[in-house]
């Protein structure tokens, strides 16, 4: 019996959807929301657990949304296994500061390194930041901004 491939083609951290509630309200751009959500529904996009997390710091229109559509995925053993790994990354400093608070980044890389899938993410590429993207580059996954998403989604307005 042959096994069904996951429909997963991108992970999505919460700074992206942040940034798509931010810049792109669903009140001025329907068609933007409506595309997602279909991609959402679809499961083409997922993100670990953790992501909801963080919205629900937020507790505003996007918390609403993240309720509807289920595209938070619990972490599997090897994601947490890579975790583990990914959090070498990081100075004791910054793991430290996120010590009371979720963070969901390792688990985004985690995710995607699992699945193979880039990340849509809207964080800076400083290496000195410790964000998502110079990490991910060094795990050899891709990052997308959210209208590099777009472009590659063939999406036109």
């Amino acid at each position: 019996m042959a096994l069904l491939k996951q429909p997963y083609q991108y992970v999505i951290d919460s700074s992206a959807l942040f940034d798509l509630k931010d810049l792109y309200p669903e009140r001025i751009f329907p068609s933007v929301w409506e595309r997602f959500n279909e991609m959402c529904d679809q499961r083409l996009i997922v993100a670990p657990r953790e992501v909801l997390r963080e919205i629900k710091r937020g507790n505003d229109e996007l918390l609403e949304w993240a309720e509807i559509h289920d595209i938070f995925l619990e972490p599997c053993d090897e994601e947490l296994f890579l975790n583990q790994s990914i959090l070498s990354y990081y100075p004791p400093q910054i793991i430290a500061k996120y010590s009371t608070r979720p963070w969901a980044d390792p688990l985004v890389i985690a995710c995607a390194k699992h699945y193979g899938l880039p990340i849509i993410q809207h964080e800076t590429n400083d290496p000195n930041q410790y964000k998502i993207p110079p990490v991910a580059k060094q795990m050899n996954l891709e990052c997308l901004r959210l209208v590099h998403f777009f472009d590659e989604a063939g999406w036109k307005f």
